[in-house]
C-alpha cells in the first residue's frame, strides 16, 4: 500500500496538488506496468520451461533408449565372451590331450625306431646266416650232382643185374620144367611076387607168393588211373609213386595200413628213377615196395591163392589177375 504524503499546502494552492496527484497516478502506474511486466515475464517464461522439458525429456527418452541398446549390447558381448570363454576352455583340453597323445606318439616312434634298428640288426645276421648257407647249399649240391652221378652208375649197374636175374629166373624155369619127371610106366612081372609099384614123385608146390604185373606199361596204366597206388618204404618212412604228365614223381606219404608187397626186380626202372630224384630219398638197400589194390582185384586174388601154398600172381593192364604157370 502506498501511503500518499499531502504536502501541507495552504488552500489556495491548487496547482500544486494537482501535480502532486498526477506523480502519484504515474507512479502508480509504474508500479502497476512493472507488475504486468512482471507477469507477461513470467506468462512467456512459463511456455518456454515446458519446451526445455519436452526437449530434456526427449533426450533423456533417447538415452534411455540407447542405454537399453547398450545394455543389450553389453548382454550380447556377455554372452559372446562366455562363449568364447568355454570355446578356450575346450580348446585348452583339445591342446592338453593332444600334447598327451603326441607324448604317446612321440614314445611309439621312439619304441618304433628302436625295434627297426633291432630288426636291421637281425637282417644282417640272417644275411651273413644266409650266404653261409648258400655256400653250404653249393657245396651240398655239388655233393649231390656227384651222388647223382652216382646213382646213375648205380642204377646202370642195377639194370644189368635185373636183366641178368629175369635171365637166370627163365633158365630156372626151364630147368625146372626139364626136371620133372616124367611118369614112369608099370612094370612088367617077370617074376611070380612082383615088388609093388612106386607112385610117380609130385613136384612140390611153390611156397610163398609173389606178385608182378604182366608189364611196365600195364602197371603204369592202372597207377596213372589211379586204381593201383605204388608205395616205396624204408625207415619207417613211405614214399607215394605216381604219374605227372608221363614223368614219375615221388612224394612223402602216411605209410600205408596195408599193401600187397612187390619184388624190388620187378619196380619198373623210372620209377626207381623217380624216387632217387626226390630230395629225402633213402638208401638204395632196404626198400620195401607195396601197392594197394582196388577191390576187385583184392577178391581175384583171394580167391587165386585160396588152397594154393605158393605161385607168382600177374596183374594185366584192366586189373584182373592171373596165376603164372
Amino acid at each position: 500500500m502506498i501511503r500518499r504524503r499531502y504536502a501541507k499546502y495552504p488552500p489556495g494552492a491548487a496547482g500544486h496538488d494537482t501535480e502532486a496527484l498526477q506523480t502519484d497516478v504515474m507512479r502508480f502506474m509504474a508500479i502497476i506496468g512493472l507488475c504486468l511486466m512482471a507477469v507477461f515475464a513470467l506468462v512467456q517464461g512459463i511456455p518456454v520451461q515446458e519446451k526445455g522439458k519436452t526437449a530434456q525429456s526427449a533426450q533423456a527418452a533417447r538415452l534411455r533408449e540407447e542405454v537399453r541398446v547398450q545394455q543389450l549390447r553389453v548382454q550380447e558381448l556377455q554372452l559372446e565372451l562366455q562363449g568364447l570363454k568355454a570355446a578356450m576352455q575346450r580348446t585348452q583340453q583339445q591342446l592338453a590331450a593332444t600334447e598327451q597323445t603326441l607324448d604317446q606318439v612321440t614314445s611309439r616312434a621312439q619304441q618304433a625306431r628302436s625295434e627297426r634298428d633291432r630288426l636291421l640288426t637281425e637282417v644282417d645276421g640272417l644275411e651273413h646266416a644266409l650266404e653261409r648257407k648258400q655256400l653250404e647249399l653249393a657245396d651240398i649240391e655239388q655233393a649231390a650232382r656227384q651222388k647223382q652221378q652216382d646213382v646213375v652208375a648205380l642204377e646202370g649197374r642195377l639194370s644189368k643185374v635185373r636183366a641178368s636175374l629175369e635171365e637166370n629166373r627163365r633158365k630156372l624155369a626151364v630147368l625146372k620144367r626139364e626136371a620133372q619127371p616124367a611118369a614112369p610106366a608099370l612094370p612088367v612081372a617077370v617074376k611070380p611076387d612082383p615088388e609093388p609099384v612106386r607112385p610117380p614123385e609130385t613136384v612140390p608146390q611153390r611156397q610163398g607168393f609173389t606178385l608182378r604185373f604182366v608189364s611196365d606199361a600195364a602197371l603204369d596204366v592202372l597207377v596213372a588211373a589211379g586204381r593201383v597206388t605204388l608205395y616205396a618204404m624204408a625207415d619207417r618212412q613211405a614214399w607215394r609213386l605216381s604219374l605227372d604228365a608221363g614223368r614219375t614223381v615221388a612224394a612223402r606219404a602216411p605209410s600205408p595200413g596195408w599193401f600187397h608187397e612187390m619184388s624190388s626186380i620187378t619196380v619198373p626202372e623210372h620209377y626207381l628213377q623217380g624216387l632217387a630224384r626226390s630230395p629225402d630219398a633213402p638208401g638204395v638197400s632196404g626198400i620195401v615196395w607195396g601197392v594197394q589194390l582196388p577191390p576187385t582185384t583184392r577178391e581175384a586174388i583171394a580167391s587165386l591163392t585160396r588152397g594154393r601154398q605158393g605161385g607168382e600172381l600177374v596183374i594185366r593192364a584192366d586189373g584182373r589177375v592171373k596165376l603164372a604157370e
